[in-house]
């Protein structure tokens, strides 16, 4: 029997088991909860809802996304670059969330983007990149930590002991890595010193950049969590609370920057000024936008990129167009009028803002109204800030879960979410949701992932 069917034949076993015996699978998770809340995974007041089982990845599929999105991570930074090289290109990419200044700012650093998740659906044979989460990614210390989570406790050891290869909190490691190399293309005379920068009030944020200060404490670094309204600027020197800071680690998304233009007046000029190393800088910003998902797919655009690249593009970024645009081509590579193709073929797209988060304003056309989603399209024709996507099927996997007092076997989709620090890929995000907008943090899970041990 090969390692896939004998892994396979072990996670239906337990799960048979865990059919059977629902009372211990009580028991059993609710020790886990305990640990995971010990370990401060957690969301606003509450623990992350984790599967009752992990999902294991063959070599190949995990070679695959390991390439692919560090391809894709080239590509985001090449589109970047540009942005910042050509006016055209520039004008594709209208951003009004935050000041035109804090993107064109220069973090010093080269790479513009640092700290990456790029979201795929992957069935084991297809993969396309939905979406780039560049900006301010979610999960990075959880990641690791669900791992482990799942490799200590008895229902899980030995079978992840003996199929998957145990991986060392490579997100955050790789993370930190990241981050130095950065520092160091600055030449500060002084050794870095972390601020973690966040807002006090800001629910969910604080326990995930715990556990990063914590590791980059552990490993040398010299970090705290500091609310980013404390922080004064003094003779070039970002200050808080009494102790300089040279080393910022954004633990917000951009927009909320805007929120105190007052009380934030010193820091974005620090940052800005070069007063500090900040990941990700406030560019990263454009490689966020759903936006750069119609730059890199729509043909007018092949001349910025090679043949190679172009040849990834197709295969892995789906058909995507601005709702600004009128006659282009179609998935199917015909031309065709946008506003006619968008209301006829509803069941093959998604609408969605370029700029959300969250799964915020996505509207599937297949669990759309025809009246609904005209009225959508209507609303937002000719807006640059709204885009229309090829839709995907989103991949469903049989697991176990809790329901009525009972264990049972249901389907769920799911979709993953890989890191990418550096460049470097460095893990992978599982998420699973009885919705085809997968989202944990509106109620879907996470699905701890491990890569197949190569065992012939």
């Amino acid at each position: 029997m090969s390692m896939i069917g004998e892994v396979d034949k072990e996670c239906k076993k337990l799960m048979s088991w865990m059919v059977k015996n629902p009372q211990e699978v009580f028991k059993a998770r609710l020790h886990f909860q305990e640990q995971v809340i010990k370990k401060r995974c957690i969301h606003g007041d509450e623990p992350f809802h984790l599967t009752l089982m992990p999902l294991f990845i063959k070599e190949k599929s995990w070679s695959l996304i390991r390439e692919t999105t560090e391809a894709a991570d080239r590509l985001i930074d090449k589109v970047l670059n540009l942005y910042f090289e050509n006016s055209d290109v520039r004008n594709y990419f209208p951003y009004w969330d935050i000041p035109e200044d804090w993107i064109k700012a220069d973090p010093v650093y080269k790479k513009p983007t640092v700290m990456n998740r790029h979201d795929i659906l992957f069935d084991g044979k297809n993969l396309k990149f939905i979406e780039f989460n560049t900006d301010n990614p979610g999960g990075i210390a959880w990641a690791d930590m669900y791992e482990e989570l799942f490799l200590e406790h008895p229902l899980y050891s030995e079978l992840i002991s003996k199929y998957g290869i145990k991986r060392e909190r490579e997100v955050v490691s790789s993370l930190m890595e990241a981050m130095t190399r950065c520092f160091s293309e600055m030449n500060y005379a002084e050794d870095p010193r972390v601020a973690i920068v966040s807002f006090r009030n800001i629910a969910g944020n604080n326990p995930e950049s715990e556990l990063v200060r914590d590791f980059l404490i552990k490993n040398g670094l010299d970090a705290n969590i500091v609310d980013v309204r404390d922080f004064t600027l003094e003779n070039g020197k970002l200050s808080a609370g009494g102790i300089h800071y040279n080393m910022i680690l954004r633990a917000l998304r951009a927009p909320f920057f805007m929120r105190y233009p007052r009380d934030l007046r010193q820091f974005i000029k620090g940052v800005t000024t070069g007063a500090a190393c900040m990941v990700n800088s406030f560019r990263s910003v454009i490689g966020s936008q759903k936006s750069i998902h119609s730059f890199m797919s729509n043909p007018i655009n092949n001349s910025y990129f090679t043949p190679q690249e172009i040849k990834f593009i197709k295969k892995y970024i789906p058909w995507t167009r601005r709702l600004d645009e009128t006659v282009t081509l179609s998935i199917e590579g015909d031309e065709i009028n946008l506003r006619s193709y968008v209301l006829s073929k509803r069941e093959q797209l998604v609408m969605k803002p370029s700029t959300g988060a969250g799964g915020y304003g996505v509207m599937v056309g297949k669990t759309t109204s025809e009246l609904k989603w005209k009225e959508a399209f209507e609303c937002y024709q000719g807006d640059a800030s709204w885009i229309v996507q090829e839709y995907m099927d989103v991949p469903e996997i049989k697991i176990p879960i809790i329901k009525n007092n009972k264990v049972v076997l249901e389907n769920r989709y799911f979709n993953l979410s890989p890191y990418c620090m550096g460049g470097k890929f460095s893990g992978i995000l599982g998420r699973v949701s009885e919705q085809n907008v997968i989202n944990v943090a509106a109620g879907g899970g996470v699905i701890p992932l491990y890569p197949l041990k190569n065992i012939d």
